[in-house]
C-alpha cells in the first residue's frame, strides 16, 4: 500500500511539475517587418524613431532573458530550449526590422543615427 501512495504521490508531483513549465516559457513578442506603405509613409526623423524603437524592444528582450523563476520552471520543463528559442525568435525578428530601416535611411538619405 505504501508503495502506491508513494507512485501516486510521484504522478502527482511529475504532473505539476510539468504542467507549471509548460507556462514558464517567457513570450517576447515580435517585431514587424517593414511594409512598402509603411517605408513610403516614413520620413528621416520617423526612421530614427522606429529604430529608437526597436533597440527599445532588443534592450526589454535582454532584460527580460535575466533569470527569474520562470526561467528556472521552463529549464526544469524543457532545459530552457523554449526560452532560448523564444528570444532568439524575438531578437530575429528586431534585426530583420532594424536592418530593413536602415535600409530605408540609405535610400532616403537621411543622416545615420
Amino acid at each position: 500500500m505504501k508503495i502506491r501512495k508513494l507512485y501516486a504521490i510521484t504522478a502527482v508531483a511529475l504532473i505539476a511539475a510539468v504542467s507549471v513549465s509548460g507556462c514558464a516559457t517567457k513570450r517576447y513578442g515580435r517585431m514587424q517587418s517593414l511594409v512598402p506603405a509603411e517605408a513610403e509613409a516614413l520620413d528621416c526623423k520617423q526612421i530614427g524613431i522606429e529604430i529608437a524603437k526597436v533597440e527599445g524592444f532588443e534592450l526589454q528582450v535582454a532584460q527580460g532573458s535575466e533569470i527569474d523563476w520562470k526561467s528556472v520552471a521552463g529549464f526544469l520543463g524543457d532545459y530552457g530550449i523554449g526560452n532560448t528559442i523564444e528570444k532568439n525568435s524575438a531578437l530575429k525578428s528586431a534585426a530583420e526590422r532594424k536592418a530593413q530601416l536602415r535600409d530605408l535611411q540609405t535610400k532616403k538619405n537621411c543622416p545615420v543615427t
